[in-house]
């Protein structure tokens, strides 16, 4: 709005272990596999318990999870909360989507455990 005082300017950021390349590495972003059977379960498991599943994908990195893709590990992130209210300075989740995100994890070990 016009009551937000806007500056441009230069932004330098430093890595605080930016000589251990190790250490910058834990923070590196993923590319989940969009064959993997993880991804299938849980669009399966979403889709039997809300009736549809839209995965998307934003950026942002986690420590150490891909060094774990890195290993093997088929790396899925997912949540079934409000999008809107990730991150925000009120943070919140409804009960009944937390019921409904419950089942579907159910689900998705049961997908996963028969394979």
């Amino acid at each position: 709005g016009d009551d937000i005082d806007v500056k441009t300017g230069k932004l330098e950021m430093q890595w605080p272990d930016a000589e251990n390349e190790e250490s910058v590495r834990q923070m590196e972003g993923i590319a989940c596999d969009l064959e993997s059977p993880g991804l299938q379960a849980i669009v399966d498991a979403t889709t039997e318990v809300k009736g549809e599943a839209k995965p998307y994908a934003i950026t942002g990195s986690l420590p150490l999870v891909r060094k774990m893709q890195k290993e093997g590990f088929d790396i899925q992130i997912t949540g079934y909360g409000e999008s809107k209210a990730y991150h925000a300075d009120n943070e919140y989740a409804y009960l009944s989507s937390m019921q409904k995100a419950f089942q579907i994890l159910l689900r998705i070990i049961s997908i996963s455990d028969k394979q």
